[in-house]
């Protein structure tokens, strides 16, 4: 059985934004950057976005990114790696939600890939109803 290898990290980068549907692509490859190097600038290098495709979820819109890139290992070796991230904006801050695996096997797990990151929502309210309400009875 051969093992599937998957990435995943969700980024949260304070940045108030008012439409991101109509941002440029530079915006996403800043955020998506950072998001990639959280350990490091050093460690990604030849990153590219190679598709961005804006979609909406009820009223809240997100955009949906092809990406590659290589990672530089701490061997010193460089692996291939291709990626889909979504990306929106809710409240004070910009979320992203990317999932990456080697581009040797990317063909395999692109359709889990691509499942992760669209089912990926975000709400500013948080989720309040899990909160009890609590009554004062004196």
């Amino acid at each position: 059985m051969q093992e599937k290898i998957l990435f995943l990290t969700i980024f949260h980068y304070l940045y108030i934004i008012q439409n991101i549907a109509e941002k440029p692509k530079s915006f996403f490859e800043e955020v998506l950057f950072k998001a990639l190097t959280q350990k490091g600038e050093n460690l990604v290098q030849e990153f590219k976005i190679t598709k961005i495709e804006p979609t909406k979820q009820g009223k809240q819109d997100y955009i949906l990114i092809d990406f590659k890139y290589e990672l530089l290992t701490g061997a010193g070796f460089t692996v291939d790696r291709k990626g889909v991230a979504s990306v929106t904006s809710e409240g004070d801050a910009v979320e992203a939600l990317w999932s990456a695996s080697i581009a040797k096997r990317y063909k395999k797990t692109e359709s889990q890939l691509r499942t992760i990151t669209s089912s990926f929502r975000c709400y500013a309210e948080g989720l309040k109803f899990s909160i009890p309400e609590v009554k004062d009875f004196s």
